[in-house]
C-alpha cells in the first residue's frame, strides 16, 4: 500500500485575488503546520503600490516570495503543491503554469475552480468555464503521460461563494435596490462562504492521500446552503430595509446577448451573459453528496449572517455597489 501524503510545501498563484488573498491569510495563520508557504509575484504584470503594500503584508507574515514569470520553471523549484486561485482573465495561463511547475518537480495542483461543477447540464460546454475545462483537459492529458503517473489535483466544488452572488455583475444592483435576474424566483443556487471555502481548503491540503487507486486526484464538494432567489431578496431586504425591484428574464434570452458580445469583442459581457445561462439553468446548484463531514469543525455560515456581515464592513459595501 502507498504511503499516506499531505501537502507540506505550497505556491499560491495569484494572491491578490480576492481567494487568492484570503488564501494566503489562512496559510499565514497556520504556517506552523506547512514546511514552505510562499506566493507567486507575477513580474510580467505591473507593480502597483496596492499589491506592494499587500505583499509586504504577506512576507511579514512568513510567506516567501516567489518571483517570475509562468514560464521561469526555477520558481516552482521546492514545493510539492500550486494553488491557482486566478481570475477569468488570467485562467488560460493555467497549462503553462502546470507545465513550468511540473518540469521544478511539483505534482499537485488546485486549479481555479473554488465553483460549480463543471459536469452539471451545459457548464461543460460553457464560454464562461471554457478555460477551467481546458484546464482539466491538460492535466489529465498530463496525468497519463508515463513519467507523472503521481501527477495528482484537487478540485474544489462549492457552487457559488454567497458574498459574490448578490453582485452588479450577477444582475443585483444594491444602490439602487433593483436586479435583473435570468431564471426564475425558485431558481437555486448553492452558496457558501468566502471564509468558509478557505477553511475547507486548507484543511483538504492537511488531508492524507496517497496515489493508489487514483487518491491523488481529488474532487471536494463543500456545501452551506441552496436559497431561492426569492429567498436571497427576502434576506437582502430584512438586511438593508429596502424593498428590491427584481425583474425575472427568460434566461434562454441570454444566448442571443451572449453571441452579441462575442460578435463584439466583449469578453466580459460574453462572461456574464454566459455565467446568466449557467445560473438561470441551474449549473450553480451543487447536488451531493457533499464532503463536508470530513471536517466537522467547520460550520457554515448561514446566507443571512454573510450579507449581515458584509453589508456592515466598509470594504465589502464597495464591493456590493453601496457607497
Amino acid at each position: 500500500m502507498a504511503a499516506q501524503q499531505t501537502l507540506d510545501a505550497i505556491l499560491v498563484v495569484g494572491p491578490s485575488g480576492a481567494i487568492g488573498k484570503a488564501l494566503c491569510q489562512a496559510l499565514i495563520a497556520r504556517k506552523a503546520e506547512f514546511k514552505r508557504i510562499a506566493f507567486f509575484n507575477d513580474t510580467s504584470r505591473p507593480e502597483t503600490d496596492e499589491k506592494q503594500s499587500l505583499f509586504a503584508t504577506f512576507r511579514n507574515g512568513g510567506m516567501e516570495q516567489v518571483s517570475g514569470k509562468y514560464t521561469d520553471t526555477a520558481a516552482f523549484t521546492g514545493f510539492d503543491c500550486v494553488l491557482m486561485p486566478l481570475g477569468n482573465h488570467a485562467i488560460k495561463y493555467q497549462p503553462t503554469i502546470i507545465d513550468s511547475a511540473i518540469t521544478a518537480g511539483v505534482r499537485h495542483f488546485y486549479t481555479s475552480e473554488w465553483g460549480a461543477d463543471l459536469s452539471v447540464g451545459s457548464n461543460w460546454t460553457q464560454r464562461y468555464y471554457r478555460d477551467k475545462v481546458l484546464t482539466r483537459e491538460h492535466l489529465e492529458k498530463r496525468g497519463r503521460d508515463t513519467d507523472t503517473p503521481d501527477l495528482g489535483w484537487t478540485y474544489i466544488q462549492l457552487g457559488r461563494l454567497t458574498e459574490w452572488s448578490i453582485i452588479k455583475h450577477f444582475g443585483v444592483d444594491n444602490a439602487n435596490h433593483v436586479a435583473e435576474i435570468y431564471g426564475t424566483p425558485e431558481g437555486k443556487q448553492s452558496l457558501l462562504s468566502t471564509p468558509d471555502a478557505i477553511a475547507y481548503t486548507l484543511e483538504t491540503l492537511r488531508h492524507p492521500f496517497s496515489t493508489t487507486d487514483s487518491g491523488h486526484r481529488r474532487t471536494y464538494r463543500f456545501h452551506g446552503s441552496s436559497p431561492t432567489w426569492e429567498e436571497i431578496f427576502n434576506e437582502l431586504e430584512t438586511i438593508t430595509g429596502h424593498k428590491y425591484a427584481v425583474t425575472y428574464r427568460d434566461v434562454e434570452t441570454a444566448v442571443e446577448k451572449e453571441a452579441r458580445a462575442k460578435r463584439l469583442g466583449d469578453v466580459d459581457l460574453e462572461l456574464e451573459a454566459s455565467h446568466q445561462l449557467i445560473q438561470g439553468r441551474g449549473g450553480t446548484l451543487l447536488s451531493g453528496p457533499f464532503d463536508n463531514g470530513l471536517f466537522p469543525n467547520i460550520h457554515p455560515e448561514s446566507v443571512h449572517s454573510v450579507f449581515e456581515r458584509i453589508f456592515k464592513d466598509s470594504e465589502t459595501r464597495k464591493f456590493l455597489g453601496v457607497s
